[in-house]
């Protein structure tokens, strides 16, 4: 038994797991903030989002960096040529799924945050519900399937 076969499976262990965190982690917390703006009280509307603010921190960001750290050893490992288009997308699509989760959504959370904080609950509904956060949201979400479809029909 070499050295690969012990490291391969390993890998790709870590590699489905952290997936599998990410998607969790993604999932409860569109779910989360989704029952947020359906909520008419804006003390459990905190208490959502609070909760929403944990899985993304524990699953999605935690999740998605190992994920993401993971794919290209496993690639190599599995003897991939890390120039093939599945991958090179796959890695592509995983950095703007990480802008958008950084650079966008992160802002996002911090004025949700400070209307919080405020207590301005209008604008909180405001932020969670603008158009244009919904129409990002479904693009993520056709990237984050584009990478799974990837993953599984290579």
């Amino acid at each position: 038994m070499g050295r690969m076969d012990i490291i391969r499976p390993i890998l790709a262990l870590i590699h489905v797991g952290t997936a599998l965190m990410y998607v969790t982690g993604y999932a409860s917390t569109k779910t989360l903030t989704s029952l947020a703006v359906a909520e008419s009280d804006p003390t459990r509307r905190r208490v959502i989002l609070g909760l929403g603010d944990k899985f993304d921190f524990r699953f999605q960001i935690l999740g998605g960096t190992l994920v993401a750290l993971s794919g290209i050893p496993l690639a190599i490992a599995n003897g991939y040529d890390l120039t093939q288009r599945w991958i090179v997308l796959a890695i592509v699509i995983n950095a703007v799924l990480i802008f958008i989760g950084a650079g966008i959504w992160r802002r996002r959370s911090m004025a949700v945050r400070e209307a919080l904080d405020a207590g301005d609950d209008a604008r909180v509904l405001t932020l969670l519900t603008e158009p244009r956060a919904r129409l990002l949201g479904w693009i993520e979400l056709l990237l984050l399937l584009t990478i799974v479809a990837l993953m599984v029909l290579r």
